[in-house]
């Protein structure tokens, strides 16, 4: 499939996703003229039975798209099959699934979390209430859009009232956020999708999972051991009065659990105002010795000579890839950074796109030269250490960096503290501002300075 230009009417621009079965591209649909997703699966060398399977699940995903016109819900236009491929066609979205921010391990405020919480069990009940049940239910398939709003997707193995594409035993599902009677293989109805965010809300809240262990274990862990309380786990960050709201979600029979998504969100929204409002957001305290305050809201190391203006602006540029979550990845990073350099360096590994990843270090450095030139401002400026390395030699080291980086490497290599007696150093530094390690690796090896 690589050098595929176009399918049928679609023009292909770039590969944005793959697996073992099927890649995803960014594509150009020319009537309506639009951007969307296209996902095309690979028959050729797989076994005729996944293939069949995984084509059932794309005409599943067009069934239900067909009655789920919703603003939380990801939409899916048409698909096709032939001998050698089959291919989705699907809303096309600028964000990060939630599992990646789950893996960052960055822990949400309870504001962010009751946010996320409520706009999926919204997009849930809508679905529900149109005969669909996802059954698929978790942080890869909610996708955090840049605006802060999330769009649940992939009703693959969707429970449609008029068509049920039959399900292979228990792994129609992921194994940790399945409920009980999905892995006693019984019949699913939105009960199990409740379970499901019950199994989403505990993890937002704790950064674990409420049932852990192995796909071929876990099951037997989620239908007979009681889960821990949130509250034990995370006191700061989970409220005593959200656990029995949880217990409720988490319960082992489905006549037990909230009978609708909108109850779910109801009762969690009566239980965030009696005692989310009295908790700190989760965080642990920085040792003062390490990090100093610079404002109400970030900690810096103490060597990150960043003035508030210009944390704030970086944070604006930030949200423009990521969303929302560009405050905890700038707390998260400002914490370890030495300089702006390394800082601006460390966020663009969370843009997921090597050409908005670009245009953040571009906007982000000229942000911080405009400062260092000023040496004004509201608060300490900005201050890089001294580059002692001759003229010449930058050069070469911005040529090569420019190949990754594009026109900023120049800034980025002039601004890099080094010393003419020490080269490894300052190319492993400016190493750390290429976002791929792959590309990080080439540059080095390339450089001469790998080992």
């Amino acid at each position: 499939m690589d050098g595929l230009r176009q399918l049928g009417k679609y023009k292909i621009a770039e590969v944005i996703g793959a697996s073992a079965l099927a890649t995803v591209y960014k594509a150009t649909d020319p009537e309506p003229e639009r951007t969307i997703a296209l996902k095309i699966l690979r028959k050729e060398g797989v076994d005729p039975r996944i293939a069949a399977h995984a084509a059932a699940k794309f005409k599943n995903q067009v069934i239900a798209a067909e009655r789920l016109a919703h603003p939380g819900i990801a939409d899916v236009y048409e698909h096709g099959e032939d001998e050698g491929l089959a291919w989705l066609a699907m809303e096309y979205l600028a964000g990060r699934g939630l599992r990646d921010f789950l893996t960052l391990r960055l822990r949400l405020g309870l504001k962010d979390t009751m946010s996320i919480m409520s706009q999926l069990l919204a997009a849930l009940d809508f679905a529900h209430a149109n005969g669909v049940v996802h059954r698929d239910v978790k942080p890869s398939n909610i996708i955090m859009l840049v605006s802060g709003r999330l769009k649940l997707a992939d009703f693959g193995v969707a429970l449609i009232d008029t068509f049920d594409l039959p399900q292979a035993g228990p792994s129609a599902g992921s194994p940790s956020y399945m409920s009980p009677e999905q892995h006693a293989g019984q019949e699913a109805d939105r009960r199990s999708d409740i379970f499901s965010c019950g199994v989403i809300l505990f993890e937002l809240l704790t950064g674990s999972k409420p049932f852990e262990g192995p796909p071929e274990s876990v099951g037997e862990k989620i239908c007979g051991e009681a889960h821990r309380p949130a509250s034990r786990l995370n006191p700061r960050g989970s409220p005593p009065a959200l656990d029995p709201v949880i217990a409720r979600a988490l319960a082992k029979k489905p006549e037990d659990r909230f009978p609708t998504a909108r109850d779910f969100a109801g009762a969690l929204e009566a239980a965030f105002r009696e005692g989310g409002e009295t908790q700190r957001e989760a965080g642990a305290a920085e040792p003062a010795s390490r990090t100093v305050r610079r404002d109400d809201t970030v900690a810096v190391s103490a060597s990150l000579k960043l003035g508030v203006e210009e944390l704030r602006a970086i944070e604006t540029q930030l949200t423009l890839h990521v969303g929302p979550m560009a405050k905890l990845l700038l707390k998260q990073s400002a914490r370890l950074a030495a300089d702006g350099p390394a800082l601006v360096g460390m966020l663009a590994k969370y843009i997921p796109a090597e050409e908005n990843r670009r245009t953040f270090i571009a906007t982000a450095m000229e942000r911080l030269s405009a400062a260092e030139a000023a040496g004004t401002g509201n608060g300490p400026t900005v201050r890089f250490s001294r580059n002692l390395i001759d003229a010449s030699q930058i050069e070469i080291a911005a040529k090569r960096l420019a190949h990754y980086l594009g026109p900023i490497a120049k800034v980025v290599a002039k601004k890099t503290p080094g010393r003419p007696t020490d080269l490894r150093a300052y190319y492993r530094q400016l190493a750390e501002n290429i976002p791929e390690v792959a590309d990080r690796i080439r540059f080095l090896k390339d450089a001469g300075y790998d080992r």
